[in-house]
């Protein structure tokens, strides 16, 4: 596999892979950019052509063009990888035929099983013609099935079941899948008689499915499941709806492109908006959209188009995102539908017409001023909604010049004079100050996962240089004690007997060759020491949280001083490192 990673390597440059997600400028022979790990005003993030790396010198990450791609896109060594082989068009070796010897860790395993599933809906579909025709129906083209993996399940108990057996698939990597149910007489196929969406990562691997039943088709004689118009896969270890959006990594590049996202509700929605050339779309999947979705659209745009149903449902589902969003400081559009249709519906009517409404798509607040006139023709109500809708997303405007802007706009729509509009409007400023500062330190601190990963490579780096005759670490023993005395202050990292080996060959994969390995684990280490104290900051900031919840404002502010120390406390530990 090392021979793979330096194949790679040696096909790509650090500049182009970075490039494609930041905004570069030069810096004698280096480059810069602002970080895209943590706010900053001034540029601190520097990559080195020369030795195919980069550091922030505000936060400590740095690295190789692997481990980049890891943090930008919230992906383990292996789905890093795989985005770079393919961008290298460099074919990985455990990803043919069965699973490899290097790949018999649990999430490979899934991943394994969830790709057989897919590739095996995909051959069933062209032998079911009424589900050609129902997707035919609805607008899809061939092209466009073929681009989205859209598959179909047969209407039997264990035709996926006996396929993935034959192809040496476990029962129990079926059911931790999510491809299969247990019951007292052994397991039977989750899904039957439905049309597969299969919902991918980032890097284009198989994650999970969402399953429509087949209108009037072969969906309709296996009891209890033909009653649920979507089935979709269980959580699991690879799959979590919180943050997973269908269609993100086919969106990707347009996204970045086009500085844009357009976020949809439903699968036909997304692949039919696709199909009408707004390729920048991705779809929360019937499932309300997190502040997880949020920031993973955040990598690639703060700009995001809502395309929800024009009915009363399609309404409350928007306005909870767009809330959730303004907080995140982002920029929030709204595209108008005529009331009674959806994105596939007008996708599909008049591909044109669905490019202007997403091209002509309203700030959220001129949206609403301009809607709810339509909606309330009794003043006294479109007071009452104006407060309660409008006036918090005047609150949460960061820009002093935009809240002037839409408190006249609300003025002279109810008729009114500006000053009570302003005392509403700093009413809910005060309800959300506490709030907007924790925003503030939440985009200041690394998630959890930051910590665990990091733990991950310095303990496989560790136990490489242990299983070496000759270790290139001049004192093992030593790093050894360090990671050990670290570990005791830091959550607990369960490394499963048979993991061992993983870690070891992820180790070797990344550090072989490198002739500064020593100096790269050393920073790692204390790399390490900041995440403690930033896992400390993520628990305050929890504490917060639930305290804002609670209305407790004594407590929030007492908690919000805490966390401002720490944060200090990190700024100067930055400081020190530079």
């Amino acid at each position: 596999m090392s021979s793979i990673i330096e194949e790679i390597k040696s096909r790509l440059n650090i500049v182009d892979v970075i490039q494609g997600y930041l905004k570069l400028e030069g810096a004698g022979g280096n480059l810069k950019a602002r970080c895209p790990f943590h706010n900053e005003q001034t540029p601190s993030f520097f990559i080195s052509p020369s030795r195919q790396t980069y550091h922030c010198f505000g936060c400590n990450r740095g690295g190789d063009l692997i481990s980049f791609v890891e943090e930008i896109e919230g992906l383990d060594f292996s789905g890093a990888l795989k985005i770079l082989a393919d961008r290298a068009g460099v074919t990985l070796t455990h990803e043919r035929g069965g699973i490899s010897k290097e790949s018999k860790d649990e999430r490979a395993a899934l991943y394994h099983a969830l790709d057989l599933a897919t590739k095996f809906y995909e051959a069933v579909l062209p032998k079911f013609p009424s589900a050609v025709l129902y997707l035919k129906n609805r607008g899809l083209n061939d092209e466009t099935i073929k681009h989205f993996r859209v598959g179909f399940a047969p209407d039997e108990w264990r035709s996926l079941s006996d396929f993935l057996t034959k192809k040496g698939v476990p029962e129990a990597v079926m059911e931790k899948a999510g491809l299969v149910v247990r019951s007292p007489k052994g397991i039977y196929d989750r899904f039957r008689g439905r049309i597969l969406f299969p919902i991918m990562d980032s890097s284009g691997r198989v994650i999970a499915f969402s399953g429509r039943i087949l209108e009037g088709g072969e969906g309709k004689t296996l009891g209890a499941q033909a009653s649920a118009k979507y089935v979709n896969s269980p959580e699991t270890e690879v799959f979590h709806k919180s943050r997973a959006l269908f269609g993100f990594y086919q969106a990707r590049e347009a996204m970045r492109h086009e500085d844009r996202c357009v976020v949809v509700e439903g699968q036909m929605d997304l692949v039919l908006s696709h199909q009408a050339g707004v390729v920048s779309a991705c779809a929360s999947s019937g499932t309300a959209l997190t502040s997880e979705h949020l920031a993973l659209i955040k990598r690639f745009t703060k700009n995001i188009v809502l395309a929800f149903d024009a009915d009363d449902a399609g309404l409350a589902a928007a306005h909870r995102a767009i809330g959730l969003a303004l907080s995140q400081d982002m920029k929030v559009s709204v595209a108008s539908l005529p009331r009674g249709m959806d994105p596939a519906d007008m996708a599909r009517e008049s591909p044109q017409g669905w490019q202007d409404a997403v091209r002509e798509a309203k700030n959220v607040i001129d949206f609403y001023l301009h809607l709810l006139p339509t909606l309330y023709s009794d003043k006294a109500v479109l007071r009452t909604k104006v407060s309660e809708i409008v006036i918090p997303f005047i609150a949460e405007q960061k820009s002093a010049i935009d809240q002037g802007h839409f408190v006249g706009q609300v003025a002279k729509l109810l008729g009114i004079k500006e000053e009570p509009v302003w005392d509403e409007v700093k009413k809910k400023s005060i309800v959300t100050e506490v709030a907007r500062k924790t925003e503030k330190l939440m985009d200041e601190v690394v998630v959890l996962s930051r910590l665990a990963r990091i733990m991950r490579t310095v303990e496989g780096a560790i136990l490489w240089q242990e299983s070496r005759e000759e270790p290139i670490l001049s004192d093992v023993k030593k790093y050894r004690t360090q990671f050990e005395k670290l570990s005791s202050e830091a959550p607990p990292l369960d490394v499963p007997r048979g993991a061992r080996d993983k870690l070891i060959f992820e180790a070797e994969a990344r550090f072989h060759g490198n002739e500064q390995v020593e100096q790269e684990i050393a920073d790692l280490l204390k790399n390490f020491e900041e995440e403690i104290i930033r896992d400390r900051f993520t628990q305050k900031l929890k504490q917060l949280k639930d305290a804002e919840m609670r209305g407790d404002t004594e407590e929030a502010q007492k908690l919000l001083v805490v966390c401002q120390e720490i944060s200090k406390q990190l700024q100067a530990l930055a400081n020190s490192q530079k």
